[in-house]
Parts: C-alpha cells; structure tokens; sequence
C-alpha cells in the first residue's frame, strides 16, 4: 500500500498546473490552490478504507457531538467522554442512527467506553509501535475521504493542568455563604442551561457530594475543570431532581477563546489539558471530530485524537496508553458520569 500511496502523491504533485485564463489570476486564487487539497486527502482514501468502517459519529439528536473508534465487534466504542455530555445517538457506518449505554468513564485520559446494541462491526485495527517525528497522521471520518491530514509535529509528551476551572452558568442568591446554594438565575448558553437547571433550584449535591452552602458549592465547582461533566442534585419545590451538567470556562465561551489566539483558526477543545502522554499532530480538526481514530500509512490507528489545542495542533492518546485501560473500563472500575435519566429528571 505505501509504494502505491507515495506513487500516487508523485503524480498528483506533478499534474500540469497551468491555463491561460488562470494565470492571470492572483496566485493564490489559481484554480490549482482550490483542489490540491482535496486531491491529497483523494490520495489518502485507500489508507483509511478499513479504519473508517471502525469510526462512529455521536449526535445530540441530529448534531454531531464526537467521532468514536469501534474497539470490538460486538458494540463497544471509546471516545472522548468530555464531548459527549449531552449525546444521545450513535451513527454506525451504515448509517443506522441507535442509542447508547456509558459504560466507563477514565477522568484522567478523558476517555468514555459505551456500548451499542449491534454486532458485527468492524473494530479499528491498532499500531503501538510510536509513529517517529514527521510520520503521518490520518483522521478518519465516516465518508472515504479523510477528514484531516497532518504529521506529528512534536514528540510524545505529558500535558499538565491548567490553572482553568469550570462553572455551571449560575448567579446564586446572596444568602449567607454556609446557609444553601440556590439558584438566582441561570446564563443562557451555559451548560446548567442546557442541562434544565432553573432558578429557585436549590443544589444539595455535586457528583454525589453533599453541598452545605453557596461557599461549599463554589468550592466543590472549582475543582472540575471546563469540559468536565457534572451530576447536579437539586431540590426543586420540594422534589428532588438529577441533571447532567456539562462546565464551561469561567469567562464564557467566546472570551475563553479569543484569549487564545492559537485558536483563531476554529474552536478548541475544552478538555484540553492534564493528559499523562500525548502526540501532537499539526492537522486542524474541530473539537466534534476528535474521539476517532487516527491512523498511519498503513491504515493502523495510532490512536486517539483527544483534543484540538491550538491553532495548528491537535493531540492523540497514543494507542499504548489505551489498550490497557479498556479491561478496566468495560468492569465498571471507572464508572461512567453521566447519571440516569428520566422524564422527571429532565424536567420534561
């Protein structure tokens, strides 16, 4: 596959490039500059063929939310858990739309095992062999041609945490601090938005942590970073109401982002931080197309993109981290965060 794969790249690099009427275009308005791309990511299509039978798209209801890697035929998918907070589809590759059971959940790797009923499916076949500098790294979607391509542009390494927690989207009202934390009003946008908290809720656990006051609750928050999913127990009129919140970043999505200019060439992940090993790779993804395989030449998957960090830099869990946590996670050792739903705890 490589020799045919590299015989492709020559040819496509020597087509005939010129045309009377293009030249007297601007350069970089040439027609050439319109297609290359899409020629090489053509190039790349015998590389992923089987890897992208193995990749799955999360949707919350039609949108897509997370790419995810089938790591066995029987239904059992790994994605990136932090993006799947509100999903609650799967598309398989031949386009069947099913829901999901959250099986596991690894905090430190960011990391959501779940399972799916359907069998049959075609499992991501993995390298553990570490790509050198420069190798390429492929990212898989559901139609043939790749998604993004790039090399691995810095060597395996460790992200720390950042200095960035978390919030609900929540004003409290000013009672004393150690007395109870209700809701005053809830940001539009925000994940206790999203998620169905109202005001006049009062918040008497987080992730199962009993919440004695409005200080308590700002300290408990504090400790998630944005990104990080959240069971909210509330009290609302006397009931007691469970809600999955995703936290943003403190200062909102847009002014989060545009202090980082890194990200001016799309958004970022809002788990982006705190990874024991990862490999940084220059291809530019969107946050909703990590959680997928990414691939080498060979069409084994290296890993798992797990994060767009910057403008030209994405990061994947290399697959020697992952394999040996799956055991775990399909035991029930790292139990998922996402806490049951029903009718009533909606509030629907």
């Amino acid at each position: 596959m490589t020799q045919r794969f590299l015989a492709t790249l020559i040819l496509i690099s020597s087509l005939p490039l010129s045309a009377p009427a293009e030249e007297r275009l601007p350069e970089r308005l040439r027609e050439r500059f319109w297609t290359q791309g899409e020629q090489v990511r053509n190039a790349f299509v015998p590389v992923i063929r089987n890897a992208r039978r193995g990749t799955v798209e999360f949707l919350k209801e039609t949108e897509p939310v997370a790419l995810g890697a089938v790591i066995d035929g029987d239904g059992w998918i790994l994605t990136k858990a932090s993006q799947i907070g509100e999903a609650d589809l799967v598309t398989l590759q031949d386009g069947r739309r099913v829901p999901f059971e959250y099986i596991g959940h690894d905090v430190k790797l960011d990391l959501a095992l779940v399972r799916v009923n359907a069998s049959r499916l075609t499992a991501v076949e993995w390298e553990t062999e570490e790509p050198k500098l420069g190798a390429w790294v492929v990212t898989t979607g559901q139609k043939p041609e790749p998604l993004g391509i790039g090399v691995v542009s810095v060597p395996r390494r460790s992200i720390e945490k950042s200095s960035s927690y978390g919030v609900l989207g929540i004003a409290l009202v000013d009672v004393s601090p150690d007395v109870a934390a209700i809701i005053e009003s809830v940001f539009p946008n925000s994940g206790a938005s999203r998620a169905g908290l109202e005001a006049n809720d009062e918040v008497l656990s987080i992730n199962s942590s009993q919440i004695a006051g409005r200080r308590d609750l700002i300290r408990t928050i504090h400790q998630y970073r944005p990104g990080d999913t959240v069971i909210v127990e509330v009290d609302r009129d006397g009931e007691k109401k469970s809600f999955s919140v995703t936290l943003t970043h403190p200062f909102g999505d847009f002014l989060s982002r545009i202090a980082f200019q890194q990200q001016l060439g799309g958004p970022l992940s809002f788990r982006r931080d705190d990874f024991e090993a990862v490999l940084q790779h220059d291809t530019v993804l969107r946050p909703e197309q990590c959680g997928g395989p990414a691939v080498n030449i060979d069409g084994k998957a290296i890993g798992i993109n797990i994060a767009r960090a910057g403008r030209t830099a994405s990061y994947l869990l290399p697959a020697d981290l992952i394999l040996p946590k799956i055991e775990a996670l399909k035991s029930g050792e790292f139990p998922p965060p996402i806490a049951p739903q029903s009718d009533a705890d909606t509030g629907e």
